[in-house]
């Protein structure tokens, strides 16, 4: 079983991902709308990939 520390980072890894798939289609899309709405996503996607690699930092042991 994962610890919570590596779900987190997976869970980093994931939404970067997807973040790099809806910035490839806002370049691909045709229509304005359809782009603002990948690039959006996109945003988003990035922000909870920032705030899940916070909480993986907070929840890693300090090591002394």
């Amino acid at each position: 079983m994962a610890t919570k520390v590596e779900v987190l980072l997976n869970k980093v890894r994931v939404k970067l991902a997807l973040a790099v798939k809806y910035e490839n289609l806002s370049r691909l899309s045709g229509s304005k709308p359809a782009r603002a709405r990948f690039f959006r996503r996109c945003n988003q996607l990035r922000r909870q990939a920032v705030e899940f690699q916070r909480a993986a930092d907070a929840a890693k042991p300090v090591a002394s």
